[in-house]
């Protein structure tokens, strides 16, 4: 008598796994055989384009990186057609002032900003911008922040006008001390305010349009428009800074 011995069997995965079905237009699926090689299939066409655009960015990072590493004078980089970043040094400086800018009394307390800007890196450079930032408010040996002192941020500087004033004022500092130009247009308080005698002074200056434009003619426009923002109103009036004055004018 023979005994039958059954084989075991070995299952093999199926051949579908891991595989999906995608629909296609006609007009890609017809880009896709041209740009396949002899023997590819879609699959193999695509695993390949995909592959080379991942090398492709890094080859554009690493030589954006390198760009970067090799020009630290230049304020400009090209990364590409019509596209161009700026990479300046950021400085922090002291600008003191008095605390009654409007007013002729000489005795007034000092007030000092502690501000951040754009250092040039190049004199002539046409898109450069001084970005200025106050920081910190010190009074009286005691340090503020904007908010604090003034009643709001600085992006919303213009429901103080005096806030307006010093960010104008530590301007001309910046100029002063960057671009070794005499400020012979601002004496008096008002006369910060005016965007003719800014756009007299920087023109005649040489100085980058962009000083204009972005540093001072779209704060001048924003004092100028209606301030429709009640709370911000009353934080300005109820600022540390007007109760100093009110306080001082007694």
């Amino acid at each position: 008598m023979i005994k039958m011995v059954s084989r075991s069997t070995v299952i093999k995965p199926d051949s579908r796994e891991n595989k999906t079905t995608i629909q296609i237009d006609k007009n890609v699926k017809e880009a896709l055989t041209t740009l396949g090689l002899k023997g590819e299939s879609y699959n193999q066409v695509l695993t390949r384009l995909i592959s080379e655009l991942e090398a492709q960015k890094k080859i554009d990072l690493k030589s954006l990186a390198k760009q970067i590493e090799e020009k630290p004078t230049s304020g400009q980089i090209n990364i590409g057609k019509n596209i161009t970043i700026s990479k300046y040094e950021r400085v922090t400086i002291s600008i003191s002032d008095r605390i009654y800018p409007q007013s002729t009394y000489y005795d007034s307390p000092t007030i000092t900003l502690e501000v951040s800007y754009n250092k040039p890196l190049k004199k002539d450079d046409s898109l450069y911008q001084i970005d200025l930032k106050i920081d910190k408010v010190i009074f009286d040996n005691e340090v503020y922040s904007l908010k604090e002192f003034f009643g709001v941020l600085q992006k919303d500087m213009v429901y103080c006008e005096e806030f307006v004033y010093y960010y104008l004022k530590s301007i001309i500092e910046v100029i002063k001390i960057e671009f070794k130009k005499s400020n012979y247009f601002f004496k008096k308080y008002y006369e910060y305010l005016e965007l003719a005698r800014w756009r007299t002074f920087l023109l005649n200056s040489r100085l980058s349009p962009e000083i204009l434009s972005n540093d001072v003619e779209s704060v001048l426009a924003d004092l100028k428009n209606e301030k429709t923002n009640k709370q911000l109103i009353k934080d300005v009036e109820n600022s540390y800074y007007c109760k100093i004055r009110e306080f001082g004018t007694r």
